[in-house]
């Protein structure tokens, strides 16, 4: 949940250790471009994985900077005209990369384009705000039987309800929920992350599924995850099948209605930092966005994974929330400048933005879908803390909000 900068000079993508796919082949080439000014050579790397990674907008930006040092002027203009489309902000100006570009009318206007992007947009209106603070809450879910909703706590390692009294605990963050009112249960993911206030560094990469009963909030099951790393997101089906994403290593797992085990749907290396899952309307298919690849859509049939190609002007990277909702998505990104609420065709042709640059949004998370209302979690707090989970200096506490986005009439 983080906003990555977007300059040339910066590295593009995070590397580890991990055996590595094509993509990060060629983002470990582009950065020894950059390192050794070699334009060309990272013009061509950056074409290359520009189908890797759909919707990227730092291959984009960093495309046209290319573009504009070695001195072609249209091609750099034209593509800085698809990265000011996908409505993010940067001080383009003042990049020594676009210096050839500066005295272009052409170039003018797109950089004043890119400043129209920082002004507020909202659709959305209050719901109510936590009681609680410094949750740093992470998702939302909603019961309609008893008509309450229920949000996580990362700091906490608590599920509260919308008055604020506490309905169960764990002893690590809870992070995704999902209401299962025909079994009568709560699921919710919980790991060990470290702006969890009582988790104990022994207990890193430790992650489960936790069941709750519906009612009383009581543990009945318990499902530990088969791989190391972080149960952060997932979706249901309406038959009870979970579909859960393990964002820190890369996993994307089922567990079919009234099992006990979890089943990995994914080859290894194919999600870096997968994010919430949503299902299309016939359940047929699985839309797993992926923090840093955009968003692929898997056959549940085959498991075969196609990554989605969206129009050049649309930013698909940095979504941690995605939904489906009737011929759209709703996707909350979190990893953009600005953050903010977007609505994508599903074709991923047409873009609205729902929700930025308002103060009561501050950084978004996840989202629930009752209706044809959008209700969503803002000002969460994430960026009031460091990678360590420290509070910033000079941080009072945290008050978190719910809104919500009226769809369609």
């Amino acid at each position: 949940m983080r906003i990555w900068p977007i300059a040339l000079a910066a590295c593009l993508l995070a590397a580890d250790d991990a055996p590595a796919p094509r993509w990060r082949v060629l983002n470990q080439g582009a950065r020894q471009a950059i390192q050794e000014k070699d334009y060309a050579k990272l013009r061509g790397l950056l074409l290359e994985m520009r189908p890797l990674l759909p919707g990227n907008p730092r291959i984009a930006y960093n495309l046209a900077a290319a573009e504009a040092r070695l001195g072609n002027t249209a091609e750099a203009l034209g593509a800085l005209r698809n990265w000011a489309g996908m409505k993010l902000v940067y001080d383009l100006g003042s990049d020594e990369d676009f210096a050839s570009l500066r005295s272009s009318p052409e170039f003018a206007a797109i950089v004043k384009e890119v400043v129209e992007h920082r002004k507020p947009v909202s659709h959305s209106t209050a719901a109510f705000t936590l009681p609680v603070r410094d949750l740093i809450p992470e998702d939302i879910a909603y019961d309609p039987a008893a008509r309450r909703f229920f949000v996580s706590s990362v700091r906490q390692g608590t599920i509260v309800t919308q008055d604020g009294k506490t309905f169960a605990k764990s002893d690590w963050s809870i992070l995704a929920l999902r209401v299962d009112a025909g079994r009568g249960v709560l699921w919710a993911a919980t790991g060990w992350i470290p702006h969890c206030e009582r988790c104990v560094v022994a207990d890193k990469d430790k992650t489960a599924l936790l069941a709750f009963d519906l009612k009383s909030g009581e543990l009945k099951q318990r499902i530990a995850s088969p791989v190391k790393g972080l149960l952060g997101d997932m979706t249901i089906s309406r038959r009870g099948d979970l579909y859960v994403s393990e964002g820190l290593y890369g996993a994307i797992f089922q567990l079919p209605a009234g099992k006990r085990e979890l089943v990995r749907l994914d080859a290894a290396g194919e999600f870096p930092s997968p994010q919430t899952p949503a299902l299309s309307a016939d359940e047929k298919t699985l839309y797993i966005p992926d923090y840093l690849r955009g968003i692929a859509a898997m056959d549940l049939a085959t498991h075969a994974v196609k990554w989605l190609e969206p129009a050049p002007d649309l930013a698909l990277s940095g979504i941690d929330g995605l939904y489906v909702y009737r011929d759209s998505f709703l996707a909350v990104q979190n990893g953009t400048s600005p953050p903010r609420i977007m609505r994508f065709s599903l074709d991923l042709r047409k873009q609205e933005v729902l929700e930025a640059n308002t103060p009561e949004l501050g950084e978004p998370t996840h989202g629930t879908i009752m209706g044809n209302d959008f209700y969503f979690l803002a000002s969460t707090g994430w960026n009031r803390y460091d990678d360590q989970g420290r509070k910033k200096e000079g941080t009072g506490p945290v008050e978190s909000y719910v809104r919500k986005i009226r769809l369609s009439k």
